[in-house]
């Protein structure tokens, strides 16, 4: 399978980081107009927030821990001529598991839900990582 392939949800989950983004900076605007938060929150980011405003910020920042580590496997893979059937499914279930993370913390934020889609995109990870592993030292 062509390498090039393995972009796609490497697009897909950044697709998902610059919505954040936006999500972000709208929510930052509603608590700043609506002055549900003392402005000077935005120049370093203490104090009280509201919970929207919060929520919002952390699931962003969740976007900079694990796939980071997605990032850099995707790198590697892309230096094989090909890649495997398995390294793109693994690849995909990463990206929907940032979607479903995502989901769930911006909605309920139901953490037991929450923690089982992290801990399956952290196995995946797990995963990919000893794939990778592997294909180097053949």
């Amino acid at each position: 399978m062509d390498s090039y392939l393995i972009t796609y949800p490497a697009f897909a989950l950044n697709f998902l980081t610059l919505f954040l983004y936006v999500k972000n900076r709208i929510d930052a605007k509603i608590a700043y107009e609506s002055k549900d938060v003392d402005p000077f929150y935005f120049k370093t980011y203490s104090g009280e927030a509201p919970h929207y405003l919060e929520t919002s910020r952390q699931t962003l920042k969740n976007q900079f821990e694990l796939p980071v580590l997605f990032y850099f496997y995707i790198l590697l893979l892309m230096n094989f001529q090909n890649i495997s059937i398995l390294e793109l499914i693994l690849c995909w279930l990463f990206s929907i598991s940032r979607y479903i993370h995502a989901y769930i913390r911006l909605s309920s934020n139901y953490v037991p839900y929450r923690a089982m889609v992290f801990t399956f995109g952290f196995f995946i990870i797990c995963i990919l990582s000893i794939d990778i592993l592997i294909r180097l030292s053949i």
